[in-house]
């Protein structure tokens, strides 16, 4: 089985900036507890969940409280994900090899792009990281630029139409994937080590996959109806 495509991806770019010369380890930005923790937070989340689902029945839970529950848990995940992604490259970047540096306040976005930059990355091959990096979908939360529907999905700019997007659970779920596949890039890579092969999806994944199908039959029994 092969690498999941974004773990890949960030091993490349982590290779290609440490042959650059950028990395430098520093202590001010270095947190190992915390990391520990967010490991630890990750699995007891995804456990929680599951049991939660599981106890649905025995609950007075309406459908579409159940998906803006699940979407603003998805939110959440993606977040603290990107987050600790970012804190990550403040502690392996030297901030004197890229232009403007970075503190305490640069956002991801901004490291981002610096590096990027600094690496000489081609226009095309910017955008590319940025959405890896899942650079839109983090402003559109961080500058509350979103709307929850009842549906679970969720609308970033909503008030921009050149570029609002609808994104259901299922695309919640990918995007938290995708924001733990390249965390988990960058602790093995720290560490010395890659996976040889996919890893079983997570419960919390699983359990999006299960609600999504419910909402699917739901919205086929109204459809029906109608």
């Amino acid at each position: 089985m092969s690498f999941d495509p974004n773990y890949k991806a960030t091993l490349m770019i982590l290779n290609d900036i440490e042959s650059k010369g950028l990395v430098q380890f520093n202590k001010e930005y270095h947190d190992e507890e915390f990391f520990r923790n967010f490991i630890q937070f990750k699995k007891a989340f995804s456990h929680s969940m599951g049991e939660l689902i599981n106890k649905l029945d025995s609950f007075q839970t309406k459908q579409d409280e159940m998906n803006i529950f699940t979407t603003y848990s998805e939110l959440s995940y993606i977040n603290s994900h990107l987050d600790a992604i970012k804190k990550f490259l403040k502690i392996i970047i030297n901030p004197i090899k890229l232009e403007e540096g970075f503190g305490k306040n640069t956002t991801l976005e901004q490291m981002v792009k610096r590096i990027c930059k600094k690496m000489n990355y081609s226009e095309k091959m910017q955008i590319s990281i940025q959405g890896l990096f899942l650079v839109d979908f983090r402003n559109a939360i961080t500058q509350q630029q979103y709307r929850i529907n009842k549906s679970g999905e969720i609308v970033i700019y909503p008030n921009n139409e050149k570029i609002k997007r609808h994104l259901n659970i299922k695309d919640l779920a990918d995007n938290s994937m995708q924001a733990a596949e390249i965390l988990d890039a960058m602790l093995d890579w720290s560490n010395g080590k890659t996976r040889m092969m996919n890893k079983k999806p997570e419960i919390l994944d699983e359990i999006v996959r299960d609600l999504t199908k419910q909402v699917q039959a739901l919205d086929n029994k109204l459809d029906n109806l109608s």
